[in-house]
């Protein structure tokens, strides 16, 4: 059966991952990986209870140890890797050639991925890595889905793994230097600040124009998001996907929210269940996808089916959008429900209760805010407030309110 791999930026996001369907989750090793500054797995204790969790639940708990270390940096990471295999992480994920020899020798028995940062892009190389004793190898974001089955079919005793959902980074499967070029912060030393997300004002002078004039390049009213376009979604080509014979579909984003990590692992559970009993995709994995914040949506390069150019304003044309009012912290016997509040809720509003086992209405009803009183209304980011509700949520739940169409 086919995995689903979700991200898990610390405890709370793998809970919530492995609830709504995920079979394993990634997370960073503390201090060495491509997302070290925002990694809730701060030390090896934490990664353990993390590790253990998973394997109490019969799930796989992937460690990316995916930077390349300057000099400097070599001992402290293999000390760190060495307490790191003691716990035992189901798979290293890496992409340093001297780091991946150097664990090859010293714990022949550790499992290894080779990471999406190392390039994967033909069999001869994913062969390569498979006789060097690596176990799976993370393909390039930049193959067509033709060239992933013809891997499979010339490598068949490789795993291989394709990222499904997350963002697309305008570098070579994310071998990026914006932010060490804009902040000196190296995103191959674990410090990406996301620089290609923000809006740019492209510019560029002429000898044939007046000086101190330039010629300006304006995508749309959003901005210029020219390093980073729409987000990858491949569920309208699941189907497809699964059979080019890959072991694992990966969701990006360890850094996303916990609502975030919901939907899109539910809506990814959803569709894989569908297609494995013949059905297709079904509507409701769609809307679950879709009701996260994106750029738009596209299939990456899998296809060539995505119309150019990237423009922001193509993927707001849905009436399925909806945002995350509030997370559901605890249920009182009494039949009152504490909440921490994500945007602003009225009494008396009509939202849905997202669980793990499906979506229901609900009614906002004695609304209490963080000071105990009762209220009309509560706003973001208020914590410990209360709300009616006569049945249990199961744990893990949020309070989503759906979107009016933008048009």
């Amino acid at each position: 059966m086919i995995e689903l791999l979700a991200p898990a930026g610390d405890l709370e996001r793998m809970r919530i991952a492995f609830a709504y369907g995920a079979d394993a989750v990634y997370a960073g090793q503390p201090a060495f990986s491509l997302r070290g500054r925002e990694n809730g797995f701060k030390n090896v204790a934490i990664m353990k209870e993390g590790i253990d969790e998973a394997h109490a639940l019969g799930k796989k708990f992937f460690v990316a140890s995916n930077l390349y270390p300057h000099n400097a940096k070599i001992e402290a990471l293999q000390r760190a890797l060495s307490e790191l295999i003691e716990v035992k992480p189901d798979a290293l994920i890496m992409a340093d050639p001297g780091m991946i020899g150097w664990v090859r020798k010293t714990y022949p028995h550790q499992e290894i991925h080779l990471s999406v940062q190392s390039h994967a892009v033909n069999w001869i190389t994913c062969e390569f890595w498979r006789d060097q004793g690596v176990k799976r190898v993370i393909l390039a974001r930049e193959l067509k889905l033709r060239e992933v089955a013809d891997i499979r079919a010339k490598v068949p005793d490789l795993e291989l793994e394709v990222f499904v959902h997350g963002s697309v980074c305008m570098a070579q499967s994310g071998r990026c230097i914006i932010s060490n070029y804009y902040e000196h912060r190296d995103a191959n030393q674990g410090n990406c600040n996301n620089a290609c997300r923000f809006p740019y004002e492209l510019t560029a002078t002429s000898p044939n124009l007046p000086e101190g004039e330039a010629m300006r390049v304006t995508e749309d009213e959003h901005g210029t998001y020219l390093f980073n376009a729409r987000d990858l979604c491949a569920l309208p080509i699941l189907d497809k996907v699964v059979e080019t014979g890959v072991v694992s579909l990966k969701i990006e984003g360890r850094t996303r929210s916990p609502y975030y990590i919901a939907q899109v692992v539910r809506g990814y559970r959803l569709a894989l269940d569908s297609i494995a009993r013949g059905d297709g995709i079904c509507p409701e994995a769609v809307a679950a996808v879709m009701s996260t914040d994106s750029r738009g949506w596209m299939s990456g390069f899998y296809t060539s089916d995505d119309p150019l150019p990237q423009m922001l304003e193509k993927g707001r044309e849905t009436d399925l959008q909806a945002e995350v009012v509030a997370q559901v912290r605890e249920w009182d016997p009494a039949g009152r429900i504490r909440i921490s509040v994500r945007n602003r809720i009225g009494e008396g509003e009509d939202l849905e209760l997202l669980n793990p086992t499906g979506v229901t209405p609900f009614t906002v009803t004695g609304l209490v805010n963080q000071k105990g009183v009762q209220a009309s209304a509560v706003h973001s980011g208020l914590e410990n407030c209360w709300v009616d509700g006569s049945q249990r949520p199961d744990p893990w739940s949020f309070l989503v309110r759906r979107l009016q169409k933008t048009t």
